[in-house]
């Protein structure tokens, strides 16, 4: 599969590397890197995010490479930018958020860079997928490393490192794989600094993001015996903190570090208007199997869904089916 991206890559001048809408540690990470590669080989490469690059990611952008979506500005002609669009750490195009519309009207030639589940992904001239990776940064890694001489440049080998950590929960999380940690290992001897990049991912929080985690956890809810935890946040409980929906990240961790939980979610009003979950399972629920029934997906054990619903209609829907699925897997 690798040999098949680098294929792609090299038969491309100006690439546009775009994450899920909300992006994560992962997707920033491996696209950063990616874009160094790519820039060192003499070809031209843009990072686009929406709606914004989140604070305890900007770190990573020491060059000032990642553009934030600006339809009505300097991107008003970004569809007819590149020709390639590659979509990293997802496999659905709709998870571009306001960048979906773009992404159908431009004449380039369309992949995705993935290591979720997923059935074969559609909307793409090309598919380069690993569900058995850790992170897409993972990918990234065993793409670039056998390719560059000597260490990676600094600032690729701490985002890949920051990548491999957000997706593996700073490596609590069961895709910690012994290939992860040697990735991992490598990146630190070539000089990343775990300390540092720990505190810059997960040591930023606001008094409005705390005054939230405790008016979200005010209202936990407990289901099946116990085994299932969830909180909700509305809009006007963003407002109430004055919290924004970046604050929301690393909530759902809360409710599963409740003894005897196997399934914790958090439930979400989006801008748009959806109600969206996040699912995390402690080890032996399958959460995909979940979001899958409602349009989402993600890994066994965390996934998502978004829909066009009203909140509490959402997680009448969810619970039933968290609570199907407890009883299946832990029969």
């Amino acid at each position: 599969m690798l040999d098949r991206f680098a294929a792609f890559l090299d038969s491309h001048a100006r690439i546009l590397l775009t994450t899920h809408e909300n992006p994560d540690g992962d997707g920033i990470g491996a696209a950063i890197a990616l874009a160094a590669h790519l820039k060192s080989s003499g070809k031209e490469a843009r990072i686009v995010v929406t709606p914004s690059l989140p604070e305890n990611l900007q770190f990573l952008d020491s060059e000032g490479w990642i553009e934030v979506y600006d339809p009505g500005g300097s991107h008003a002609e970004l569809a007819a930018w590149p020709d390639a669009w590659l979509l990293i750490d997802a496999s659905e195009p709709h998870r571009m958020g306001n960048l979906f519309p773009v992404f159908e009207t431009t004449k380039a030639d369309r992949a995705c860079l993935d290591h979720h589940l997923k059935d074969a992904p559609k909307g793409f001239d090309a598919e380069f997928t690993d569900s058995t990776a850790s992170a897409s940064a993972e990918l990234v890694y065993d793409l670039l490393r056998p390719r560059v001489g000597g260490d990676l440049p600094p600032l690729m080998a701490q985002a890949l490192y920051a990548g491999l950590v957000s997706d593996t929960g700073n490596f609590r999380h069961s895709n910690s794989t012994p290939k992860v940690h040697h990735a991992a290992a490598d990146l630190i001897a070539q000089g990343v600094y775990p300390a540092r990049t720990y505190n810059a991912l997960y040591q930023t929080a606001t008094p409005s993001k705390l005054r939230l985690f405790g008016r979200a956890m005010g209202g936990l809810q407990l289901r099946s015996d116990g085994r299932f935890a969830y909180v909700a946040v509305t809009g006007a409980d963003l407002a109430a903190c004055g919290a924004t929906q970046e604050d929301l990240d690393d909530l759902v961790e809360e409710p599963r570090k409740l003894k005897g939980v196997e399934v914790a979610a958090l439930f979400s009003e989006t801008v748009d208007g959806r109600a969206k979950v996040s699912l995390r399972s402690r080890e032996r629920v399958d959460v995909n199997a979940v979001c899958r029934q409602f349009g989402g997906g993600g890994h066994r054990l965390a996934s998502g869904a978004k829909v066009p619903l009203l909140l509490n209609t959402f997680i009448t829907q969810v619970e039933a089916a968290v609570q199907a699925q407890i009883d299946l897997d832990l029969a």
